[in-house]
């Protein structure tokens, strides 16, 4: 088995990506408005399960991990996506085999109701309780940073959740069937730390978790581009392909996932 000092990737670890991600964080704002083509046969791919095709993961929601600790009400335990960009983590798996690291998944596609009730009220109250100053504009725009609207009752097909599309996946890298790599935070850490780029200046130059948590974002965000997919700059852990905050940031004129199929 490789180490991560070796072969291939060890380049990946030591990659920058301070300037990719900082010209991400500049054109997120409004990725919501961004063109979706309905008309795009790929809307059309289906959904699949994830663990059908050897990738390994447990649905956050539903299991009751930190930082919840409790199953959340409507969480379903699967984690569907769509079929493309599932073979495309196939592919990201291929190459973190000889290292004997795999790509774990924490969600996927997300009911409605899960993306309602955190952007609606489990961050606002956070955010009012923390900060009881902040007046509704200051504490939207924070919700809005880490958890999108979702809709009363239904999606807009031209404005989706990016977890609703099934084109939207939550993820780290881990040892198989082992422990995760470090990336400095847990996921769901509603914090400046969990900005991707967040550690890509050391104050303290020899902080060893620093620049290990630096290096395994590095690699997993650099893996992840390289498979096509677009990375959330806010979250080091959320990746899409095909959606509207894949296009927004890849510079397509339009995405083509809208409303997950069959789900």
């Amino acid at each position: 088995m490789l180490m991560l000092t070796q072969g291939p990737l060890f380049a990946l670890r030591d990659r920058p990506l301070a300037d990719p991600v900082a010209r991400a964080a500049a054109l997120r704002p409004g990725y919501r408005d961004h063109a979706i083509d309905l008309g795009d046969p790929r809307g059309a791919d289906p959904i699949v399960e994830v663990r059908d095709y050897d990738i390994a993961g447990a649905n956050a929601y539903f299991t009751g991990v930190a930082p919840y600790h409790h199953r959340i009400a409507g969480a379903v335990p699967d984690l569907l996506l769509r079929r493309p960009l599932v073979d495309r983590l196939v592919g990201v798996n291929a190459r973190l085999k000889p290292y004997g690291l795999e790509l774990w998944v924490f969600d996927a596609w997300r009911p409605l109701s899960i993306q309602n009730h955190f952007h609606d009220q489990w961050m606002p109250d956070r955010l009012r309780a923390l900060h009881p100053d902040w007046d509704a504009a200051r504490i939207a725009s924070e919700t809005e940073r880490y958890w999108a609207r979702g809709g009363n009752g239904a999606v807009d097909p031209l404005s989706p959740p990016p977890h609703a599309t099934g084109a939207a996946v939550d993820l780290t890298i881990r040892y198989r069937n082992g422990a995760e790599l470090f990336m400095g935070t847990i996921f769901d850490d509603v914090s400046d730390a969990s900005n991707t780029g967040a550690f890509e200046s050391d104050p303290d130059g020899l902080a060893f978790s620093i620049r290990e948590a630096r290096s395994n974002r590095r690699l997993l965000y650099w893996l992840m581009d390289d498979a096509g997919f677009a990375n959330n700059p806010t979250e080091w852990w959320h990746f899409s392909l095909g959606d509207q905050m894949w296009a927004r940031l890849k510079g397509a004129a339009a995405a083509y996932y809208s409303t997950a199929p069959g789900v």
